[in-house]
């Protein structure tokens, strides 16, 4: 009711401000026609607000320009006319009641058209609180994730959390949607390289072995396809097969065009495998692990974290070592601290600064390792 009461005052303050000039001389209206032609100027800075905050559409804004270029050239037309005189009055009716009844029923019905009457005020101190992208986000997520325990089989559902569970680093969830889109619409190798990566990335950069077989089939469907070629070499590299896996992305850069973007990352990645002559290093290694295998849970961890600290102990006294920072970096993201993987990669970027491929090792490492920035 409000509203209606705000918008009825407007509307006769509107018909007035036409009204008064009928009932004036000519003369009168000359200087009050300059008056005109600053509001009808800035009615037009105005529309160029409205269309900025998408208040109005680009046509409505054009024709309302339109009309206001209309009555400020009518009214540089009154500013320059010396003649003075009274207007017929009946002339002067005909406007008023067509000005009084038809502005405002114009006004409302084109407001009715493309307005919201019935919107709900947003109180600035509510707005100011709150973080509308990621309040929208999240409930947009929840929304889909509700449809979808709710109908397992959308697909089209599965395809659309999927990408936004990657983004979110939830890449365990990003692997069940992956995992339905194989089931529903069938192996292809982007669905298939898809799942693998969620499951690389949530294993913390270790090709699983159901990672090896999403990328084994799409490898097969896909022979050319450079992700799966690529992760499969760095399985290789990981099970102690250094030579097969440098074969391997030599291979993928001996098939790849010169100027390919992944060609640095297949590069650096070379680099690290290649440089197994360094003599060993403390730290855990697989038969390490291995061995740990078979001990107790508490004296597991603890021999773990012992290489662990001995190799941080002895980087601090030979910084120069690369192929010990990359070992720190996997065996803390292995240990699912990826804080300490992080500092341990700033330390090592300090200590090799200035030697560019011993820093590549150790940033190849990281990135296989699926430590993000």
């Amino acid at each position: 009711m409000i509203f209606w009461v705000i918008m009825a005052v407007l509307a006769a303050s509107v018909s007035l401000s036409v009204l008064m000039p009928l009932y004036r001389t000519r003369q009168v209206e000359r200087r009050l026609a300059e008056q005109e032609m600053s509001v009808y100027r800035d009615q037009l800075g105005e529309i160029d607000r409205d269309v900025d905050r998408g208040l109005i559409a680009g046509s409505e804004a054009e024709a309302a320009r339109n009309e206001i270029a209309r009555r400020l050239i009518k009214a540089d037309q009154a500013k320059s006319t010396d003649a003075v005189g009274l207007r017929s009055e009946r002339p002067r009716q005909v406007a008023a009641v067509l000005a009084v009844v038809g502005l405002p029923v114009a006004a409302v019905g084109l407001y009715l058209l493309v307005g919201s009457p019935g919107l709900p005020d947003a109180p600035l101190a509510a707005r100011l609180a709150a973080q509308p992208e990621q309040q929208d986000t999240a409930a947009l997520i929840a929304r889909v994730e509700n449809h979808l325990a709710a109908n397992p089989d959308d697909a089209e559902g599965w395809r659309i959390i999927a990408p936004v569970y990657v983004r979110m680093g939830r890449h365990d969830e990003a692997a069940t949607a992956y995992r339905h889109l194989v089931r529903l619409l069938g192996s292809n190798a982007e669905r298939e390289t898809a799942l693998g990566e969620a499951l690389v990335r949530a294993s913390g950069g270790s090709l699983t072995a159901e990672a090896k077989e999403a990328f084994d089939r799409a490898a097969a469907l896909d022979p050319q396809m450079v992700g799966p070629r690529f992760y499969l070499a760095l399985g290789l590299g990981q099970s102690g097969d250094t030579e097969g896996a440098v074969t391997a992305l030599q291979s993928l850069i001996d098939d790849s065009p010169p100027n390919a973007p992944w060609l640095v990352s297949v590069r650096e990645v070379m680099a690290r495998l290649e440089s197994v002559d360094a003599p060993p290093q403390p730290g855990p290694t697989a038969d390490d692990i291995e061995a740990a295998g078979e001990m107790a849970a508490d004296d597991r961890a603890a021999m773990i974290e012992g290489m662990v600290a001995q190799l941080a102990s002895r980087l601090e006294s030979e910084p120069d070592d690369a192929e010990g920072w990359a070992r720190l970096v996997r065996s803390y993201m292995v240990l699912g601290r990826p804080d300490d993987a992080r500092a341990a990669l700033d330390q090592a970027r300090s200590a090799l600064d200035g030697d560019e491929d011993k820093l590549a090792m150790v940033e190849a490492e990281a990135q296989a390792s699926g430590l993000s920035e």
